[in-house]
């Protein structure tokens, strides 16, 4: 194919631009799955929900970088409101591909809308602003850590992290663990997956040893659990659908769970309710008079405490671990979801483009000749509009697509 200076990044544009706006569609799916089998454990412990949030989260990146490979299938489901964006970005590739035939006599290439290309501009500066705050917080966590003094065999309250570690990650546990005290530290707080580092206020010295190891169990869990790695991904999730109200409230609900997961955990090693509730209280305070990094995972936070607190006051609400067989349940059905999710190009059904064959614009009459000449059940028309439809480039579409080819993807 020809292509004319500039056009290229515009009919790319509008390729990008269709594939977001069908993977925002096709993204619904694992969400509204997860909330549904959340809402049938409302009554089970958090960590069952943590699950389900880890494999929506999962299920959405796989979904998302699903669309650059090679293998897809078509699905002709989309009625004529859902269809209306990609029609119109249709269009505009349609005007930036074809005015006349190339060589090879496929459609060559003209000059296309600055809109496109604004708008998807728009969306990655949607991207980077969600996403710099964490790369922000990451390079500050670096320095307190590099600032901040390790905690070794020498220090008295050693043997309480032995104990710690033996409540949250097993007594068979060789998992290497950093811990730090830090005076910028104003709560504790945990990073990291290969490496993990968990940093501790400078405070926890004057500590009793029971308020020690309760905080170590909770940072501890979050290491285990490998948390810090998962809230990464939901960043990732709302920086890719930042634009998706159902992507920041997926996360919203991963953090919540994920505390009170944690709590649980807590609770199961010994603690007394009553004493891990003023820990959290006491850390939320300490954690609103000196904010911590968003990069980090906090012992406590002042949104969602209340919930925390009744959860862990109250004798009745469920804190139990789940079985680890669970993590392979839902490793395979996170795959079975979004690997055919994945692979799906969202098109308009056959209604749909029949009717665009009506249109005046003959932009919108050689999109939709594109998809009919796909379909077994519409080629036909495809083949008239090839022959009798009054605009030269909508024949030229016609027998383009006919011969096989399509420079104008549907997903």
């Amino acid at each position: 194919m020809i292509i004319a200076p500039g056009v290229l990044a515009q009919a790319d544009s509008a390729q990008a631009l269709t594939g977001v706006y069908s993977v925002s569609l096709l993204a619904t799916v694992p969400i509204v799955a997860a909330a549904g089998v959340a809402l049938a454990l409302r009554r089970s412990g958090a960590e069952a929900r943590v699950l389900v949030w880890r494999s929506a989260i999962a299920a959405l990146l796989l979904v998302f970088i699903g669309r650059a490979l090679p293998l897809h299938w078509v699905a002709w489901v989309m009625p004529t409101t859902l269809a209306a964006p990609l029609v119109a970005l249709g269009r505009v590739r349609v005007g930036v591909d074809s005015v006349g035939m190339s060589a090879n006599g496929a459609p060559a290439a003209i000059g296309g809308l600055t809109i496109v290309n604004l708008l998807l501009a728009f969306y990655v500066a949607g991207v980077v602003v969600v996403l710099l705050p964490s790369v922000v917080g990451l390079t500050r966590l670096r320095g307190v850590v590099r600032r901040a003094r390790r905690v070794d065999a020498d220090d008295g309250w050693r043997r309480t992290l032995d104990d710690a570690r033996a409540a949250a990650l097993g007594s068979g546990s060789s998992r290497a663990v950093r811990v730090y005290l830090s005076s910028e530290a104003a709560v504790p707080m945990t990073w990291g997956f290969a490496r993990p580092v968990i940093v501790l206020p400078e405070s926890v010295l004057h500590w009793s040893d029971a308020r020690r190891r309760m905080t170590l169990v909770h940072e501890l869990v979050h290491v285990r659990a490998a948390d810090w790695p998962t809230k990464l991904g939901a960043r990732a999730v709302c920086a890719l659908y930042w634009f998706h109200p159902a992507a920041w409230w997926l996360a919203r609900r991963f953090r919540a769970d994920c505390e009170l997961a944690c709590d649980g955990r807590v609770i199961a090693s010994g603690a007394r309710r009553s004493d891990y509730a003023e820990l959290l209280v006491d850390a939320a305070d300490a954690l609103a008079a000196h904010r911590g990094s968003r990069a980090a995972l906090a012992l406590s936070r002042r949104d969602g405490l209340r919930g925390r607190l009744d959860a862990i006051l109250d004798p009745r609400c469920v804190l139990q671990p789940i079985a680890r067989g669970w993590l392979a349940v839902a490793a395979a059905l996170t795959l079975g979801i979004a690997g055919p999710i994945s692979a799906v190009q969202l098109a308009p059904t056959r209604d749909v483009l029949t009717t665009l064959m009506q249109d005046g614009r003959w932009e919108s009459r050689a999109y939709a000749v594109v998809g009919l000449a796909r379909r077994a059940d519409s080629v036909a028309v495809a083949r008239a509009a090839a022959e009798r439809d009054p605009s030269p480039r909508v024949r030229a579409w016609a027998r383009y697509a006919l011969s096989g080819g399509s420079s104008i993807p549907l997903r």
